[in-house]
């Protein structure tokens, strides 16, 4: 009998554990829970991604998918993106409990978002400067280039380089993932003094082709820590100067005027004098002429990482079918990511017909048995957006980073 009494007490808990799950369960708070996938390794635009909900205790699931498209009611929905970006993507898991939401990034890219950081800037002779990498998480490059300016290399994300010869270096980075590649770059941005040493001087201007009227601003690029400045600008206004970096010097006569630069410190001075380099028009210029084109980055292929016969062609734009020049002569060979930059030098200068037009140059790799013209990306520009006519124009556009230096007339 006892026996028998203990099946039905055993039992009877046995309903009521059941019971009280089923309430429990019924009224349990949703958790919202997901993951992703994209459609491909890289997620160029228009990218679909599948979403697989891992969400608990619910029965309704919106989406917001965080690009401005109407919410969607669906279990496992896929997506289009038609634009590169980065989208918070939420999920919102409705039950007899109540709501729960998710929120993860999507990133929709063509190539790695990337800066970098330096430890210092103003160093000597024979120190070492931190360098670091810098890229959006979600999106990391698998290969990264440094390039330190004095012909030092590295193909580290964080590097050590130790500079060992004065003056002022230019850095650059390039990272590389399966969607391209990012080209970044600091210009003159570590400067290597001498110890125990007297100046080493240079200068710069922001402009050294203008009109009658116009101004020119000076930037001292001296090395070894001068403390002390004296310029001097034929025909300029002022004619002299005393600052480090002087700005706002106006040209009035037209012609070709010489620039000098004493620097000194408590080791000595030293003078640097650039002769015609202030170049004043009497009138807007009638004829522009390119001198040199310098490619500073471009997208590479994949497979195999190398343009073989890398050229340039001058076209019209639009329809950009008309060809101005075709640089084919010029052919450059076996062009990897640490050849860059790679430069044509146009001899004689090409003289673009209009000033107020668009021209475009293209780049073009030339490859296969019979050869074949595969292009690679293009820039464009007008000359009649350059008003204060700078003697180097950067480009960019399509991957490209090049700079094209014009001949003012």
């Amino acid at each position: 009998m006892k026996k028998f009494l203990s099946i039905i007490i055993i039992a009877g808990l046995g309903i009521c554990f059941y019971l009280y799950s089923c309430k429990r369960d019924d009224n349990s708070l949703p958790v919202a829970a997901f993951n992703y996938n994209y459609s491909n390794e890289c997620s160029v635009p228009p990218s679909e991604v599948s979403f697989e909900n891992l969400s608990s205790d619910a029965s309704v699931y919106r989406w917001d998918f965080g690009d401005g498209s109407p919410v969607v009611y669906e279990k496992n929905p896929k997506h289009v993106y038609e634009h590169e970006g980065i989208y918070n993507v939420e999920l919102t898991a409705y039950g007899n409990g109540g709501m729960h939401s998710e929120i993860k990034v999507i990133y929709i890219v063509t190539k790695p978002f990337i800066d970098f950081a330096v430890s210092d800037t103003v160093i000597n002779v024979n120190d070492s400067v931190n360098f670091h990498g810098i890229a959006s998480s979600g999106v990391l490059p698998s290969s990264w280039f440094w390039t330190f300016g004095d012909g030092g290399t590295s193909n580290f994300q964080n590097s050590v380089h130790k500079f060992i010869n004065p003056g002022i270096y230019d850095v650059t980075l390039t990272a590389i993932n399966a969607c391209g590649s990012t080209y970044i770059e600091k210009k003159k941005l570590i400067r290597v003094n001498s110890v125990g040493t007297p100046p080493v001087v240079n200068f710069t201007a922001n402009n050294v082709t203008i009109n009658i009227g116009q101004t020119v601003n000076f930037t001292d690029l001296s090395v070894n820590t001068p403390d002390s400045w004296n310029w001097a600008f034929s025909a300029g206004n002022p004619g002299t100067s005393n600052s480090q970096n002087p700005n706002n010097v106006q040209y009035n006569t037209p012609g070709f005027f010489d620039v000098t630069l004493t620097a000194s410190n408590s080791f000595g001075s030293n003078s640097l004098t650039k002769t015609g380099y202030i170049h004043v028009l009497a009138a807007a210029p009638t004829m522009v002429f390119i001198k040199k084109i310098t490619v500073k980055q471009m997208n590479f292929p994949l497979n195999p990482p190398v343009f073989v016969n890398l050229f340039f062609k001058i076209n019209d734009v639009p329809p950009s079918t008309y060809v101005y020049l075709n640089g084919m002569s010029l052919i450059l060979n076996g062009v990897y990511q640490s050849s860059l930059p790679v430069f044509w030098n146009i001899n004689p200068y090409f003289q673009l017909p209009v000033l107020n037009h668009e021209y475009q140059v293209t780049l073009w790799d030339r490859k296969g048995m019979p050869p074949q013209e595969i292009p690679v990306g293009y820039v464009q520009f007008n000359p009649a957006n350059y008003t204060a006519y700078p003697s180097v124009i950067n480009l960019t556009l399509n991957g490209i980073n090049m700079d094209v230096e014009l001949q003012w007339q």
